[in-house]
């Protein structure tokens, strides 16, 4: 299955298209194209199908698709796992949706994120966990990562005419067997903190009878929420898709420009590092804003379309972002070692770059070095934080 998001709603020649028009400015034109896709009805949606080993994937992805086991085109069947890769089927019933069968959680010998990362969990857009005889600790490991992740799936309790043969020998009545089924279910989701999903009792062998019909009828009324609730999802990656030939340009730039600090801050060193980075960092940065950013000629253009006020998308991109230490930690030690520096020059306490018997090379290091990092980093923050205000924007003007 394909990792990129934008390729998955756009071909080949649209997705390069907005990339060049997003790196010559079009950031409103880029954002209006995804919602025009948005509200054209004709997203794709990838369902994952999965569960341990056994628990009935293939044989329900068949009977949702209306094949039996040994047809053409049918998922295999049998208790074994075909492949560790997730196997795509369509889904004839629903335009547009794909039903992936997933290997199974216990079939691997993976440990769970491992196994999560080898079946790309977070690239589908829906999911429906299938179980049978109890509810496994799988299942609420994977229910747990779905709701992390803002997606919705449903719950699938297979086999189900096992248990009402079980039933029916125990002299158990049915109806009070499946809300015990039902409430156990419920009972296990609460105990592991996810909002209980739609449950289904089933099998794979009776497509009119159980719950099956209900299934196929609640994801035919679903399937617009779950077109929506992707999509959204998708926004923030999509757009770093787009951005990524732009920033990878100006990451370019601005690794050269932070070299430039070099020859500069040995002819001065060790006198001025922190003037040396203060002057590439604000003239970076005021280029950084020249070549970014939305006008607010666009930014009414925008808000007409998406009939938002001006104020509201400007307010929504402007959110200010978490800052990790690992980027802050680096920028206030090199600033300390350049203020430091400057300090001690201006101040006549430098003597120490001064001594006869002590080599250049500190002074060369002091000059050099805190101005080229401190410039980087403080140029790749700025840039990474513009970029993410037109990710904020796109996420405004598309809610």
């Amino acid at each position: 299955m394909a990792q990129s998001v934008l390729y998955k709603y756009f071909s080949d020649v649209e997705a390069r298209s907005l990339q060049t028009g997003y790196s010559n400015g079009e950031v409103v034109k880029a954002i209006l194209r995804l919602k025009q896709v948005e509200h054209s009805g004709n997203l794709p949606i990838d369902i994952a199908v999965l569960g341990d080993g056994g628990a009935g994937k293939s044989t329900f992805i068949n009977t949702m698709r209306g094949v039996r086991s040994g047809d053409q085109g049918a998922a295999p069947v049998g208790g074994y796992e075909a492949s560790v890769n997730p196997v795509g089927y369509p889904y004839p019933s629903l335009p547009n949706v794909q039903l992936w069968d997933l290997p199974g959680s216990n079939s691997l010998g993976f440990e769970m994120s491992r196994y999560l990362k080898q079946v790309q969990f977070e690239s589908y857009d829906f999911y429906i966990i299938v179980s049978q005889s109890r509810f496994r600790e799988s299942d609420g490991e994977l229910s747990k990562k779905i709701q992390q992740q803002g997606k919705g799936f449903y719950y699938i309790r297979s086999k189900i005419d096992n248990d009402a043969f079980s039933m029916q020998m125990q002299g158990t009545d049915f109806g009070e067997g499946q809300r015990q089924i039902r409430q156990d279910c419920l009972n296990n989701f609460h105990r592991v903190s996810v909002e209980p999903p739609p449950i289904f009792l089933i099998s794979g062998l009776e497509v009119t009878g159980y719950d099956f019909p209900k299934l196929q009828s609640a994801l035919a009324s679903d399937l617009q929420k779950i077109k929506s609730t992707a999509f959204r999802l998708a926004i923030p990656r999509m757009m770093q898709e787009i951005q990524r030939p732009r920033r990878q340009m100006l990451m370019l730039g601005i690794g050269l420009w932070a070299l430039l600090t070099v020859p500069l801050g040995v002819l001065l060193a060790p006198r001025f590092p922190l003037f040396t980075a203060a002057l590439f960092m604000v003239s970076g940065w005021m280029y950084l804003r020249r070549q970014l950013g939305v006008s607010e000629r666009e930014l009414g253009t925008l808000s007409g379309a998406v009939a938002k006020p001006v104020s509201q998308l400007k307010a929504d991109m402007d959110r200010p972002s978490p800052r990790k230490w690992q980027v802050l930690v680096p920028q206030l030690l090199l600033g300390t070692v350049a203020l430091g520096c400057t300090v001690a020059w201006c101040t006549g306490r430098d003597s120490l770059f001064h001594w006869p018997s002590v080599s250049p090379v500190p002074r060369w290091l002091c000059g050099a070095v805190p101005p080229m990092v401190l410039t980087f980093l403080f140029l790749k923050d700025s840039l990474d934080s513009r970029l993410r205000s037109d990710e904020l924007l796109a996420n405004s003007a598309l809610d």
